[in-house]
């Protein structure tokens, strides 16, 4: 088949292999985090027993978003969706590299964590918008790696 076009299907397979290639070398590594979806299993609804004369209630339901962690430059910002809560009733709290966000009422109480890099805590901003909570820090300058060997 010397001196016929090339086959189209060919070159969509070339053109293939190409992206795969270029999305391969774009990937996360291993030393990136991964973040992700928290599950939390609670008992909700009817959960009497028949014959019980009131139903079993949970002590407390809350909601436990999971919050965004970004390093730009030399900031890092937490960001957490508290959909319901008052600015009024947010709470944060730096224990060491983790922050701690509390907030909400009786009716939803929102609480989670989120480990952070080096911050300067007395950098802490805060400001709240539509239901999103956004937390602004100084990141401290990253330790080198330990060379020895």
């Amino acid at each position: 088949m010397n001196g016929y076009p090339r086959d189209i299907f060919d070159e969509m397979d070339e053109m293939m292999d190409h992206l795969f290639t270029q999305m391969q070398g774009s990937m996360l590594s291993i030393d990136q985090p991964a973040t992700g979806y928290r599950i939390v299993i609670e008992n909700f609804g009817n959960t009497g027993f028949p014959g019980r004369e009131e139903p079993v209630a949970p002590s407390r339901v809350s909601a436990h978003p999971v919050p965004e962690v970004h390093r730009i430059d030399d900031e890092v910002k937490v960001i957490a969706e508290l959909p319901g809560a008052s600015p009024e009733s947010i709470t944060l709290d730096l224990q060491g590299s983790i922050i701690v966000i509390d907030a909400g009422g009786p009716d939803m109480p929102y609480h989670t964590t989120a480990e952070l890099p080096a911050v300067d805590p007395d950098s802490l901003q805060k400001t709240f918008r539509n239901g999103v909570l956004e937390v602004t820090l100084h990141a401290l300058p990253e330790k080198p790696a330990d060379t020895q060997g």
